[in-house]
């Protein structure tokens, strides 16, 4: 069992803003201690990333305001240059050749070929993971975790050239993060713990709307059996709903982000191809599984609005509603940080889950990434 920290950061660097929280050891439990978030100044409509001096001035300004020294810290990205597979079957190896072997021959396991890419695998039977995480090989041939040799793995990657930018600009703006995590990977995190018993014995689904793009995960009994992204986000309702009022964009935000003007109009005729590929999803489970998706819990600032979860409930035909990752900590935040978390809760989900990944041996748990060591 590793070492779980007395106080964790875990930052999330967002694509409209960088959020940050601070957990601390409370005895057996974690205290949510501090919480920031920082608008990121960045052009809303160019994808094109920030450079290491921006971001290293953004990670700076973030960590001050939550308070880094002392405190182990981790980073979380929504990345559009990313992807996470799971269900992969992975040879019998240790974690430094399974990132060697992914890295070398991604097309061979994930049938897709990503050139410049990092890989990290999480395997998801507990006594492979157990193995993996002290850098040993996964199991013996038959035995238990790896059937003739073979385990099962949840296993994300990100560009290279993209996770060493975020590495450095982090220390050079006076933070040296343990870990990257893709931001669907960090909202299973955050779900497991905030949502044990759910997480333990029902199917669900979890949907994160970012600002490019979104991620649909199906949880079944707390095997993360289906993550897919879908290449809709925030933005194109805010573009939507600047067109159809004639308003600029920044009114237009505001108006999602309030849940006011003609929001569920604008989910109807935007998020199509999004309600697609999540009722498909589910019709393929349920069908395979013979069991339904119970609920999808959302997260992300355009799902915080009433008129987004009744929107979505009744066109996917699933209950939709947001969730609290917060769950199971103490809240001890400063007086004039508890409006600003209540506010914006989820938003803060994928923070949260990344900081609380370093405090647990959870499914997912946060192991840092090769590039960490550049």
């Amino acid at each position: 069992m590793k070492k779980v920290p007395s106080i964790v950061v875990g930052i999330d660097l967002g694509n409209t803003s960088f959020k940050a929280v601070r957990l601390q050891k409370k005895g057996n439990q974690y205290a949510l201690a501090r919480v920031a978030l920082l608008p990121n100044p960045r052009n809303p409509q160019d994808q094109t990333l920030p450079t290491e001096q921006v971001l290293a001035g953004l990670i700076n300004e973030i960590g001050g305001l939550v308070k880094t020294s002392g405190a182990e810290v981790h980073l979380t990205v929504n990345s559009l240059n990313s992807t996470v597979r799971s269900n992969v079957e992975l040879p019998n190896m240790t974690l430094d050749e399974l990132r060697s072997a992914l890295k070398l021959n991604s097309a061979t396991y994930l049938r897709q070929n990503f050139e410049n890419y990092t890989f990290d695998p999480y395997p998801l039977d507990a006594e492979a993971a157990a193995a993996l995480m002290s850098n040993k090989k996964t199991g013996k041939k038959g035995g238990a975790g790896a059937a003739h040799g073979k385990i099962k793995a949840l296993v994300t990657g990100i560009d290279t050239a993209e996770a060493i930018l975020y590495f450095h600009a982090a220390r050079r703006g006076g933070i040296r993060p343990r870990s990257l995590q893709l931001t669907a990977v960090s909202l299973i995190n955050a779900f497991e713990v905030a949502q044990p018993e759910v997480m333990a014995t029902q199917a669900v689904g979890l949907l994160d709307m970012g600002y490019f793009s979104s991620w649909f995960t199906i949880l079944d009994r707390g095997k993360p059996l289906l993550v897919r992204p879908v290449q809709i986000g925030g933005k194109n309702i805010t573009d939507y709903l600047a067109q159809m009022t004639s308003t600029d964009f920044a009114k237009a935000e505001t108006t999602k982000l309030q849940g006011e003007g003609n929001l569920a109009e604008a989910l109807a005729r935007i998020c199509v191809p999004l309600i697609r590929e999540v009722r498909g999803n589910i019709n393929f489970f349920e069908k395979d599984s013979d069991q339904a998706i119970s609920k999808i819990y959302l997260s992300g600032a355009a799902m915080r609005s009433k008129v987004v979860a009744e929107a979505l409930s009744t066109d996917i035909g699933v209950i939709c509603e947001p969730w609290n990752a917060a769950g199971g900590l103490a809240i001890e935040l400063p007086p004039d940080q508890q409006d600003l978390f209540e506010k914006n809760q989820a938003t803060f989900a994928a923070a949260i889950g990344v900081a609380r990944s370093a405090c647990s041996d959870g499914v997912t748990a946060a192991t840092p990434v090769s590039v960490a060591v550049v």
